[in-house]
């Protein structure tokens, strides 16, 4: 096992990476879906309130979960405001 600032780099580098195919997979389901991706996206945000209201996780943890939730979010708007349609 390396050093704990190495860990730390490594797990970085996978959460800029997971980020990244999230974006992908929301634009995915907002070009692709006949609702232009609206189910999902009402439970990404009814997600932001399940992560900030639970008891269990620390401030940080919410913090981190709900940033993750509204960059998708943020995504999907994105998404849906260039498509010719909208």
């Amino acid at each position: 096992m390396g050093k704990p600032d190495d860990d730390i780099e490594v797990i970085a580098g996978q959460l800029v990476a997971q980020g990244m195919l999230i974006q992908i997979l929301m634009s995915q389901l907002v070009l692709l879906s006949g609702d232009r991706g609206a189910g999902v996206r009402q439970a990404l945000a009814d997600g932001v309130g399940v992560m900030q209201r639970n008891p269990n996780m620390r401030i940080r943890e919410k913090f981190g979960a709900v940033k993750t939730l509204e960059d998708a979010l943020d995504t999907f708007d994105r998404v849906r405001e260039a498509m010719p349609d909208s």
